[in-house]
C-alpha cells in the first residue's frame, strides 16, 4: 500500500527500531502518531521528524501496557483525526534469564509490555480501521525468538511466539477488510535495549556479551527499511538477517538438525553467561 498521507501509529518511537521506523515513515509522507514510555526520547524523535519536514500529528508519552492509557490515546486520535491507516507495534522489552532466576516482576513486565501492549493497540485501534472500510496495514515486531527456541529467552520467546500466532490469525481474519498484516522477525539489532536489557547472569560475562552483540548487530535503520517494504508489498513474515532465516528453515525441513543446533547454542550460552555454573543478576 502507499504510505504517503496515511495516518500511522508507531509505538516504542523514542529510540531504536521504533524511532527509525517513525523517521522512515515520515520520509515517505506518513502522518505520524508516536508513543513511548520515554517522554524525552519521544520528543527527540518528534524534533527530528519535524526538522526534516515530516508531520507528527500527536506525540504522547505513555505505558503501552496500561490499557486505560492506550484507550484514552485511541479516543483522542479517533475524535480528532479519525481511524488509523497503519498500526506499527514496535515497543518491547527483553530479558535473558534461566527459569530458576526469573522473578515474578520480570515475568510480569515482559508479558505486559510485549504481549498486552500490542493487544491493547489492536483492541483499541483496529476495530475502527475495520469499520472505516478503507483497508490499511498492521505491523507487529516480534523477534527471532518468535520462531525459534533461543536459549535464556523463556519469557521473552513466549510473548514473541504469541505475537507471531496473533499476526497469522489476523492476516486471514482481516484480509476481507483489505487490511494487511506483517510480522517482523529481527535478529541482533543495535539499539538502546542492549544497555537496558535485564540479564540474570554473571555481570562480567554480561558486559562481554553486550560488546559482542554490538559488533554483530544490524542498525535499526535496516529493520525500519524492511518494515516499510513489508507494508508497501504486503509481505507477511519478514526476517531481517539470514542466520535467523536459516535456523527457521532448518527447524521446518530438518528438525533433528535444528535440535542439535539449539542444544549447541544453549551449551555455548550457558558457558558464556555463567561462572561456576551459577548465574547472578546483572
Amino acid at each position: 500500500m502507499e504510505i504517503r498521507g496515511r495516518k500511522t501509529l508507531v509505538t516504542g518511537a523514542a529510540s531504536g527500531i521504533g524511532r527509525a521506523t517513525a523517521v522512515a515513515m515520515a520520509e515517505r509522507g506518513a502522518r505520524l502518531f508516536i508513543t513511548d514510555i520515554n517522554g524525552p526520547g519521544l520528543e527527540e524523535t518528534r524534533r527530528r521528524i519535524e526538522e526534516t519536514g515530516g508531520e507528527v500529528c500527536l506525540a504522547r508519552a505513555l505505558d503501552i501496557s496500561d490499557y486505560e492509557a492506550v484507550k484514552g490515546l485511541a479516543e483522542e486520535v479517533h475524535s480528532r483525526f479519525g481511524p488509523l491507516d497503519i498500526l506499527a507495534n514496535v515497543a518491547g522489552v527483553a530479558l535473558f534469564s534461566q527459569v530458576e532466576d526469573t522473578t515474578h516482576e520480570q515475568w510480569e513486565r515482559v508479558v505486559n509490555v510485549n504481549l498486552w501492549g500490542p493487544y491493547h493497540t489492536i483492541e483499541c485501534f483496529v476495530p475502527e480501521m475495520v469499520r472505516a472500510g478503507r483497508g490499511g496495514h498492521i505491523v507487529n515486531v516480534s523477534s527471532a525468538a518468535g520462531v525459534i527456541g533461543l536459549p535464556w529467552h523463556m519469557v521473552y520467546a513466549g510473548t514473541k511466539h504469541a505475537l507471531v500466532g496473533t499476526s497469522e490469525v489476523l492476516r486471514f481474519d482481516l484480509r476481507k477488510h483489505g487490511i494487511g498484516v506483517s510480522v517482523i522477525l529481527p535478529g541482533a539489532v543495535n539499539t538502546g535495549i542492549i544497555d537496558t536489557v535485564e540479564i540474570n547472569a554473571d555481570p562480567r560475562a554480561c558486559e562481554r556479551g553486550r560488546d559482542l552483540f554490538r559488533r554483530h548487530a544490524d542498525p535499526p535503520e535496516k529493520v525500519a527499511g524492511l518494515i516499510i517494504r513489508s507494508i508497501e508489498k504486503n509481505r507477511f513474515k519478514v526476517f531481517t538477517s539470514p542466520d535467523v532465516w536459516m535456523l527457521y528453515l532448518l527447524k521446518r525441513v530438518f528438525p533433528p538438525g535444528y535440535v542439535l543446533a539449539m542444544r549447541f547454542m544453549t551449551w555455548c550460552l550457558d558457558r558464556f553467561l555463567t561462572r561456576g555454573g551459577h548465574a547472578t543478576k546483572a
